[in-house]
This record gives structure tokens, C-alpha cells and sequence, in this order.
């Protein structure tokens, strides 16, 4: 069998996990002096009460290579095939860990351990272990995945609409002044992941501008069709359901599915609750295509 290994920070839900036929290891969440394993000992809905009362933010680290040996190791010896695909090496050493536990397995099994940098982070590497999961249902080797997706992770986007500068400002990222004018003037930063780094592509005035933001570089980029989209948000269902809708009505022909995250702690510890957004795969080609049909309206 090919088995698809990820970790937490993709934020596919245990339920989605069992469904989908993968593992996930989990990332370590501190707060103070307190530890503990993202959605294992803590979940999303326990870990954001926590931040809403914290003074300093959390801490989050990455797997050991030990862990990864151990979980790449049980696979080998019962034969099958491994795959990890982990948050961006940009934006954390997960990858890197993982890299350093495949090499040991593989000189001590002799066996291949692919390893896939997703250049991205929650929703988007989420994306790109869905589009894994159907090259492993189609019986496609796992060298043959790993390939592609390695393609794949350069054409994946995800933008965001930011939730709160509260917590931009608690990590350095704002000035208490920079902060306060944000606040008072509805500043909304919106962020989206380039070359597995996390940038700022626009400050609009409120969510409404925010979220047309987001809709033009839909257009800008073009969308594979044929690949699922991926929602994601942060405590705010009744906003995301929202922009799910229009950002729907942008959309023509999706033959894809509309999946739907919580997003966790890798991301929400900077951005805060009340952010959400969306992960696509762009068009492949330049310009539109018949596969990419997109609203400028």
C-alpha cells in the first residue's frame, strides 16, 4: 500500500483523516509551561478559549525525527509504501525533521521514503494531500505522487482575510500604535502564501473590500476547475458560509469538490478567530483556458 503521511498544522480533521486513508502527526502546542499535542490533547475550539485569555502567545513546535522514524519505520516493515507531505519548510522545521528521520529509515531499511515540501501551510498543504489522495486511489506508484505533487505544491494559492490585529501586535508583527489605528480605521490585511511564504497582499477598509480582493485574484490567477477548493476559517462559520457563496458566484463550472477546515493553531496564533479563506489550485496555463472559467463580474 502507499501510505500518506501529514502533520497537524494541514488542519484535516480526525474524521476527514479516517476518510481519506491517511495519518497525521500532531505538532506540540505550549502555552507557559503547559504542553500539548495539537488535536490530541487539545482542539481547535479548546485551544482558541485558551489564546482568548493568554498574555503571551503560544509556542508550537515541530514532530521529532524520532516520532517521524517511528511512524515511517511501522509502514516499511509491513511493506508499504510512504509518503509525507508537510507544511512549507519556510515556515517551519517539520519538513526538515521529517527529511532527517526518512534518511536514517532508508539507510537502515533500504527502502525509498518520499518526502514533499507543500509550500504551504493549513488549507492549502490540505489541498495538496486531497489531490495525493486521489493519485493513490487511481493506483499511481508513489514515486509517481510524490512527483507530481512536488508539481502541484507550486500551482496551490491560499488567501485569507486576517480575523484580528490583536494578535499580529502580541507577536511583534504590529506596533501597539500600528495596531490601534488598524483597529480603529477596520483595517483588514489580506494575506496569501508565495514561494511557502506567508505575505501581505493588500489593507482594505472592512471585510467587504477584503473579500473583493480576494475575488479579483481569483480572476487573476485562473482556477483548475477539475481540482477541489478548500475553505477554511477560524470560529466564524456564519462569515465563511458567506464568502463561500460569492465566492461561488464567481465560480463557473466547478466540478471539483467544496471542502470545508477549521482552521488550527500553526495559523491561528497569529491571525486570530474571525479570519477564514480559501485554497485553489491556479490554471495551470497561461491566461484562461477551458478549464478555467472564472466571473470578473
Amino acid at each position: 500500500m502507499v501510505r500518506i503521511i501529514a502533520d497537524s498544522t494541514c488542519d484535516i480533521s480526525k474524521e476527514d483523516a479516517k476518510k481519506l486513508g491517511i495519518e497525521i502527526i500532531p505538532i506540540t502546542v505550549r502555552f507557559g509551561e503547559e504542553e500539548f499535542l495539537d488535536g490530541v490533547e487539545i482542539t481547535h475550539e479548546e485551544f482558541y478559549k485558551r489564546l482568548a485569555e493568554c498574555e503571551e502567545l503560544p509556542k508550537t513546535s515541530q514532530p521529532s525525527p524520532d516520532r517521524f522514524m517511528d511512524v515511517f519505520t511501522r509502514y516499511v516493515n509491513q511493506g508499504d509504501d510512504v509518503i509525507g507531505i508537510f507544511i512549507s519548510s519556510e515556515l517551519s522545521g517539520t519538513y526538515q525533521s521529517a527529511c532527517i528521520a526518512a534518511a536514517d529509515v532508508e539507510e537502515e531499511s533500504g527502502k525509498k521514503i518520499f518526502i514533499v515540501d507543500s509550500r504551504n501551510a493549513s488549507i492549502g498543504t490540505a489541498l495538496l494531500i486531497r489531490e495525493a489522495v486521489k493519485y493513490r486511489d487511481n493506483n499511481m506508484s508513489a514515486e509517481k505522487i510524490a512527483d507530481a505533487c512536488r508539481e502541484l505544491a507550486g500551482h496551490i494559492k491560499l488567501t485569507a482575510v486576517v480575523g484580528s490585529l490583536k494578535y499580529l501586535k502580541m507577536g511583534g508583527r504590529l506596533s501597539g500604535a500600528q495596531a490601534f489605528a488598524g483597529t480603529m480605521l477596520h483595517i483588514t490585511p489580506v494575506v496569501s502564501i508565495e514561494d511557502g511564504k506567508v505575505v501581505v497582499i493588500g489593507k482594505t477598509r472592512g471585510k467587504k473590500a477584503a473579500e473583493k480582493l480576494m475575488h479579483e485574484k481569483l480572476s487573476e490567477d485562473g482556477i483548475s476547475l477539475s481540482r477541489d477548493f478548500v475553505f477554511g476559517h477560524i470560529n466564524c462559520p456564519d462569515s465563511l458560509e458567506t464568502f463561500i457563496n460569492k465566492s461561488l458566484s464567481h465560480i463557473s463550472d466547478v466540478r471539483g469538490k467544496v471542502c470545508v477546515s477549521s482552521i488550527g493553531c500553526s495559523v491561528g496564533t497569529h491571525v486570530g478567530p474571525g479570519t477564514y479563506g480559501i485554497a485553489y489550485v491556479e490554471d495551470s496555463e497561461e491566461g484562461m483556458n477551458s478549464d478555467s472559467v472564472v466571473k470578473t463580474a
